[in-house]
Order: structure tokens, then C-alpha cells, then sequence
């Protein structure tokens, strides 16, 4: 009997603890923040950041759907706000929209080139991390030769919301081509409070001024449009330099970022007439001490197959294949060196070398920390080891081309 009454009275106080959806929120009563976009207000305190939010017009996307055609109304809407605080800018931004600004949806966080260069972007995710509204697991990017403002007012075809197609494009980009890496928020204060960081860029074709219309998704060729491209290599918050092509890639094979590419390879008198498709790719990082020195080991172990030939060339022979994987295995470390080379210039470790060797020796680490950046990294020892194996040559190992 006693323990009945015992669960009756747990249950009862159960209840009055249940706080249930209290904060519940209807949408007819917000506007959901899909994009956020910081720029360089000027020189003037009271207008360190103009901040840009973009804002889903979901009852629009929801009817166009449902009509199975394209409305002549904007699925998004830009506001803009300048402040002396990024919180500041949104709470000017408020009485702008109709409705309360909703954050937990935003997927994408995008930083022009100018603020990255000149003030840095080091002192701009703090109220992100203080603001139980936000989630960190969006993606940041620098808006390469433009403004924040500029890219978030840009309509795109094939996907509605701008923000969705950039954040579609970075993981396409990642998945098939692997240059450029998708760095989360959280990924980016992280990198951040060691010194060293690299974001990945995002560039306006065309003319931006004709992008700021609808009339620029209803052509089979847009006048203007968004690509991925670009690493930035940024040394104590402040953008430095932009990594491309080769050596942009080179940091991603390092980082252990890629998944898969296409590596071109030359055959005979044919300048890259074979193309590779990488389908596998492990980067191993060690830290070893010599005479008191750090000295890094990178190893990069990959597999493809062949999926294109434009030369005279018989891959039923086991000495062709050695030759070409020969040949990747010198294209694949000759980009890796590159990163190292443009990282040291810039004298900063985007690559987390440090932690290595703060793992392996924490004495010597210690001794070498505040010199590590500007004097220690520069000239440390980096020796890669590239292994690189083609497993099949397709359905035809005998080209065309006699």
C-alpha cells in the first residue's frame, strides 16, 4: 500500500515539473533566418559591422510549390543594419521585419573579404556561442572580392533560398571535386583560439546588380551566380592570402578533408591526357623529435580507378599502371608541398602541427610555443609520403586512340 501511494505522490509532482512546449513558437509569428552576413561598417565606432540577415518567405515557397510553377514574389528578403556590435546590428535589424526574428534555423554564415582583411573575424563569434538560439553547425564562408550584403541579395536558380544552394554547392563541391572543405561554426572558433585558421571562399559571376532580380533565375543562363572557390589562410584572425586550385586542394589532402577528385596524369607526348578518379584517401600526421627539433611526417595513402583515356596507352600491362601510379604519387605530393610552402609563408599552422607535437612531447612543446607561429613553423622539417594505387581501369583497357 505504501508503495503505491509512493508512486501516486511521484507522479503527481512529476506533473507540476513538466514544462512542457512553454516556449513554443507558431510560425505565423516568426520569420526564420536562413543566412547571416557580416561586413566592415566603417571606421566609425558606432558602425563597426553592417550585418545582413536573410529571411525565408516560407508561405511563398510553400505556394509556388504547391502551384508547381514560380511566383513573380521573392522566396527570401534581405535586411541590413549597421552597429557597434554584431548583437547590436540584429536588434536594429528587429523592427525591420514584421515578425520576431528566428535563429535556430540559419544555415549559413557568410564574412566579406574586407572585414576578414582588415578589422578580422576573430572577435565576431561570441555571441553565437552566448545565444542558446544558435547552433553551431553551420558552415562560414568568406565572400571573395564582395560584401556579405552583396552575395545574400543575389536571387539563384534551381534552388529557391540562395543560402540552401551555397550550402549545396560546398558539399557537392566536398564530395565530387575536393578542393574547398565545409567548416562548421564551431570548427571555426576552434581554429581560431589556436591562431591559425582557413575558411573556405565563395565568389559572385557576373553582375551583382542584375542578380537583385528575379528576372536573373527566369533565363537559361543567369547573369549572375554564386561559385565555390577559394581557401583563405587567415594568422591571428586577420585573412592573409587565398589558397587555389593545387595548393587549395594540397591543404584538403593534409587535413584529411578529401573524399573524392579527379587527378589528371600526362601519358606519352598527351599533357593530362588520363584522368583519375580518386574514390579513397587517408592522411596520417606524426609528430617526431630530432636534436630537440619538431619534425612532421605526412602520409597520404589513396586508391582510384581510371575513368578517362586520351592517349595510346595498353592498362592491361602491370607496367603501365606503376607508371601512372608513379605519376600520382608525384602529383599528389607535389600539391601537398605547395600547401606547406604558401602555409609557412604565411607563418600559420592551419594544418595543427602543433597538437601533434604537443601529444608527442609536451616539454618540448612548451619550450617552443611562443615561437612556434613566427619562428618554429617556418622552418620545421615536413617530410610527406605519398602512397597511391589504381585498382581498376574500367571496362576497357585498350584506348581508342592507336
Amino acid at each position: 500500500m505504501k508503495h503505491k501511494l509512493f508512486i501516486i505522490l511521484f507522479m503527481i509532482l512529476s506533473t507540476m515539473l513538466l514544462s512542457g512546449c512553454w516556449d513554443r513558437a507558431e510560425l505565423q509569428d516568426i520569420d526564420i533566418v536562413g543566412a547571416i552576413g557580416i561586413d566592415d561598417g566603417g571606421d566609425n565606432l558606432e558602425n563597426r559591422y553592417r550585418v545582413t540577415v536573410q529571411i525565408i518567405n516560407e508561405g511563398q515557397i510553400a505556394s509556388a510549390a504547391g502551384q508547381g510553377g514560380k511566383s513573380e514574389v521573392a522566396p527570401v528578403t534581405a535586411y541590413s543594419a549597421t552597429g557597434s556590435t554584431v548583437a547590436e546590428a540584429l536588434r536594429k535589424i528587429a523592427p525591420k521585419s514584421p515578425q520576431e526574428l528566428f535563429f535556430p534555423h540559419v544555415q549559413l554564415m557568410v564574412i566579406g573579404e574586407e572585414l576578414a582583411r582588415k578589422k578580422g573575424i576573430q572577435d565576431l563569434f561570441d555571441w553565437i556561442e552566448r545565444d542558446s538560439q544558435f547552433r553551431t553547425l553551420f558552415p562560414i564562408l568568406i565572400v571573395r572580392n564582395n560584401t556579405a550584403k552583396t552575395l545574400l541579395q543575389i536571387t539563384t536558380p534551381l534552388e529557391d533560398v540562395p543560402s540552401a544552394k551555397i550550402v549545396s554547392g560546398l558539399e557537392a563541391t566536398k564530395k565530387i571535386w575536393g578542393e574547398y572543405a565545409s567548416t562548421r561554426a564551431d570548427q571555426v572558433i576552434q581554429q581560431l583560439g589556436r591562431g591559425g585558421a582557413n575558411l573556405t571562399g565563395v565568389e559572385l559571376t557576373g553582375n551583382p546588380k542584375k542578380g537583385n532580380s528575379l528576372q536573373n533565375v527566369q533565363q537559361i543562363s543567369p547573369k549572375t551566380d554564386m561559385e565555390i572557390r577559394g581557401l583563405a589562410i587567415f594568422k591571428k584572425g586577420k585573412l592573409k592570402k587565398w589558397l587555389d586550385e593545387d595548393s587549395a586542394r594540397g591543404a584538403t589532402w593534409i587535413n584529411n578533408e578529401l573524399k573524392k577528385t579527379i587527378v589528371d596524369l600526362d601519358c606519352k607526348k598527351k599533357k593530362k591526357g588520363i584522368a583519375v578518379d580518386v574514390m579513397r584517401s587517408k592522411t596520417k600526421i606524426k609528430a617526431k623529435i630530432r636534436n630537440n627539433k619538431p619534425v612532421i611526417q605526412i602520409t597520404v595513402r589513396t586508391e582510384g580507378h581510371i575513368s578517362e583515356v586520351h592517349c595510346p596507352i595498353d592498362l592491361a600491362k602491370h607496367e603501365s599502371i606503376e607508371k601512372l601510379e608513379k605519376q600520382m604519387r608525384k602529383e599528389i605530393k607535389s600539391e601537398v608541398v605547395l600547401a606547406v610552402k604558401d602555409a609557412k609563408e604565411q607563418k600559420s599552422d592551419i594544418f595543427r602541427f602543433s597538437e601533434y607535437i604537443n601529444r608527442k612531447s609536451p616539454k618540448v612543446w612548451k619550450k617552443i610555443e611562443k615561437k612556434w607561429d613566427d619562428e618554429i613553423f617556418p622552418e620545421t622539417e615536413v617530410n610527406i609520403n605519398v602512397q597511391a594505387f589504381i585498382r581498376r581501369s574500367g571496362l576497357r583497357t585498350k584506348p581508342y586512340i592507336k
